[in-house]
C-alpha cells in the first residue's frame, strides 16, 4: 500500500505563486524591471515574511522549507526567486541575531505586517569583493549612528522597505571589526550610480548605490557581523540561492521534456546527463540542509568541515545548473532557442550564468583550498 506525502502548505502556495511569476517574467527580463506584480503576488500567498518567527507574525518556515519555496518559485522566474530568498536571508539575520531587542523586533513585526523588503548592503567598492572587510564605518551620532557605505550591487535598492548594511564598528575600527545596522528606507538616502542592464537576473534591479544613513543606536545589532555571517548569512544564502539555481534548471530540463512530448519523441538520451546532474543536487541540497539545520544552528558554530561543504553546494549549483539548461537548450534546438516559444531556454541559461558571479567561484575554491590545507596540515 502506497503512502501519499502531504505538501507543506508554504510550498503548496509558492507553486502557486509560480504561476502568476511565470506569467510576469517576459516582461520582467525584457524590460529589466522590478517584478512589482510578482512580489504583490508573494505577499498575497504569505510568503514574503516566511522567516520572520509567527509571534512576530511571519511564516516560521525553517531552512529546508524555505529551499523548497525558493525552487518552486525559480520555476516561474528566476529574479523574482532570487529577491524572494535574497530578502528571506536578510529577515533570518535579523531574526536569529537581534537578542531579543525590542526595537529590531518591533522593525521585523512591522516589515512582516506590510510585507517591505530588506534589502542588503554588504559589498563595497574597494575591499576586493571580500565580505568580510568594510571601509564604511558607524559614526556616533548623539544617540544615532552616521554611515556611509559605495555599494556596488544593492539588489532591488530602490524597492527596499529597509536596508541591512555592514560597516567598521566606529572609525577606528580594524577592517574586520564589523557590525551590522537595519536601516528603515526613512533612514536613509540612496544615490544610483549607474544603470541596471544586464545579461541576465534582470528583475533583480541590483546597480550600484552610494548609501548614506542615520539611525537609532538600538538598531545595530547587538552580534558582530562575523559571526551573523558565519552562522546564518553565508550559509542561507548558499542553500537558498542553490535552490533558486536548482529549480531554474528544474524548469529547463522540464521544457525539454516537454518539447520531446509534443514531438512525439521517444529520444530522451540527450537528457540523461542533465537529469542525473539533477539529482546529484538534489542530494548534495539536502545533505547541506540537513547539516546546517541539525548541527550548525542548534550549536551555533560553523564548522571549517560544513563550510567547504557549503561553498561545494554554491559551486555546484552554480555550475552544473548551467550545464542542465545548455542541454536542455540542445535537445529543444531552435525551439529553445528562440525568445517567446513556450521552449524557450534563452532567459534561464541567461539567469543561471550570474551563478557563478553571486560570490565568485573563485574565491570560494580559493577559501576551501586554503580550508583543506589547514585540515590536513594546521
Amino acid at each position: 500500500m502506497s503512502t501519499q506525502v502531504e505538501t507543506p502548505p508554504a510550498l503548496e502556495r509558492a507553486r502557486e505563486a509560480a504561476r502568476a511569476l511565470a506569467a510576469a517574467a517576459p516582461e520582467v527580463d525584457r524590460d529589466a524591471a522590478f517584478p512589482a506584480a510578482s512580489v504583490a503576488a508573494l505577499a498575497e500567498a504569505g510568503l514574503l515574511a516566511a522567516a520572520v518567527p509567527e509571534r512576530l507574525g511571519g511564516g516560521g518556515l525553517d531552512p529546508a522549507s524555505m529551499a523548497a519555496v525558493s525552487r518552486a518559485l525559480a520555476r516561474g522566474c528566476t529574479s523574482t526567486a532570487m529577491v524572494w530568498a535574497m530578502h528571506q536571508v536578510q529577515l533570518a539575520c535579523v531574526a536569529e541575531h537581534c537578542r531579543g531587542e525590542q526595537r529590531l523586533e518591533e522593525l521585523l513585526t512591522g516589515l512582516a505586517a506590510e510585507n517591505g523588503l530588506i534589502a542588503s548592503v554588504t559589498s563595497e567598492v574597494g575591499v576586493g569583493g571580500d565580505l568580510r572587510s568594510s571601509k564604511a564605518a558607524c559614526e556616533d551620532d548623539c544617540d544615532h549612528v552616521r554611515l556611509e557605505k559605495d555599494a556596488p550591487t544593492v539588489s532591488y535598492g530602490a524597492h527596499a522597505a529597509a536596508f541591512l548594511i555592514s560597516a567598521r564598528r566606529g572609525p577606528e575600527s580594524a577592517p574586520g571589526d564589523q557590525v551590522l545596522a537595519l536601516a528603515t528606507a526613512s533612514q536613509s538616502q540612496l544615490r544610483q550610480k549607474a544603470e541596471w542592464n544586464t545579461m541576465g537576473m534582470r528583475g533583480t534591479c541590483s546597480p550600484p548605490f552610494k548609501v548614506e544613513a542615520r539611525l537609532p543606536a538600538e538598531q545595530v545589532l547587538p552580534v558582530p557581523f562575523g559571526e551573523i555571517a558565519a552562522l546564518t548569512m553565508v550559509p542561507l544564502s548558499h542553500i537558498l540561492w542553490s535552490a533558486v539555481w536548482i529549480g531554474t534548471a528544474e524548469e529547463a530540463l522540464a521544457r525539454a521534456t516537454a518539447y520531446l512530448r509534443k514531438k512525439n519523441s521517444s529520444d530522451g538520451a540527450g537528457l540523461v546527463g542533465a537529469s542525473e546532474r539533477l539529482q546529484m543536487l538534489d542530494g548534495l541540497l539536502a545533505a547541506t540542509v540537513e547539516r546546517y539545520v541539525t548541527r550548525v544552528r542548534p550549536e551555533g558554530v560553523a564548522t571549517r568541515e560544513f563550510n567547504v561543504l557549503v561553498n561545494n553546494l554554491k559551486l555546484a549549483a552554480s555550475t552544473l545548473s548551467l550545464e542542465i539548461a545548455t542541454e536542455a537548450l540542445e535537445v529543444c534546438g531552435m525551439a529553445g532557442y528562440a525568445e517567446g516559444s513556450p521552449f524557450s531556454i534563452s532567459r534561464i541559461i541567461r539567469d543561471l550564468y550570474s551563478a557563478r558571479l553571486m560570490i565568485s567561484n573563485s574565491r570560494l575554491v580559493e577559501t576551501n583550498a586554503i580550508a583543506l590545507l589547514l585540515e590536513r596540515y594546521g
